[in-house]
């Protein structure tokens, strides 16, 4: 004879689905028995009876653990090459832009000189007022 009843766990079955699949009705999700128990809405006494369940549930949350930990290393990897793609282009464009600047200063400069070629020649023509 089982120490929990059918329907304790048919329920205790349905939360821990519920917790690993990250739909929680009455929970915040976290995975632990304090939870497992509030969603099968059965008391901690209750869960802490039903030993072979609560083996598959650590069992699982520990691959569930695990798993997320891998994700999350991924997703930090994956993040971390996009960053270097995006700063490697605004890096690119920021060249661009300094080439481009560079470019204007240079004629700007030119400019400048015809300007001031032109201001003396005009001072020489006008005589010794200037």
């Amino acid at each position: 004879m089982s120490a929990l009843g059918a329907k304790s766990e048919a329920a205790l079955r349905a939360a821990m689905a519920r917790l690993l699949d990250g739909r929680p009705q009455r929970t915040d999700g976290a995975l632990t028995v304090s939870n497992l128990a509030r969603e099968a809405g059965v008391s901690r006494a209750t869960a802490n009876r039903a030993v072979g369940l609560l083996a598959e549930f650590r069992a699982a949350e520990a691959r569930h653990r695990q798993s997320s930990s891998r994700a999350l290393k991924e997703r930090v990897c994956a993040l971390e090459a996009e960053l270097r793609v995006v700063g490697g282009a605004e890096m690119a464009e920021l060249r661009g832009f300094v080439r481009t600047l560079a470019q204007h200063i240079q004629v700007l400069t030119l400019q400048v000189a015809q300007r001031d070629t032109v201001i003396e020649g005009l001072r020489q023509e006008l005589g010794p007022i200037w």
